[in-house]
């Protein structure tokens, strides 16, 4: 028998951690337990269509609903922009290079 990955709707715990998890591995949508629905509900942060809520059961099927509307969305999902503290890091120059004057 193959163990579940889902973690049991009883233990809110576990199921808030599993929406967390999917918070990180997909910054582009904010995901959330619903405690009296017992169900993952994902909103996205990009463009995509007006009222568009996502519901699942578990994680894994929260994962694939996201990665479906992604591509049906047709939208070039952008990368999260970075905290402000890191937000010029890219625009120095390298150490020891000259920079633009």
């Amino acid at each position: 028998m193959i163990p579940s990955t889902r973690p049991d709707p009883r233990d809110e715990d576990a199921c808030r951690m599993a929406a967390a998890r999917l918070q990180r591995e997909h910054p582009n949508w904010l995901v959330i337990w619903g405690c009296y629905t017992r169900s993952y509900v994902a909103f996205p942060l990009f463009a995509a269509p007006r009222g568009t809520i996502l519901t699942a059961a578990a994680p894994d099927e929260m994962a694939a609903r996201m990665r479906r509307q992604e591509r049906s969305a047709g939208v070039r999902v952008p990368r999260p922009s970075l905290p402000p503290d890191q937000a010029g890091a890219g625009s120095r120059d390298a150490p020891g290079r000259p920079g633009r004057q």
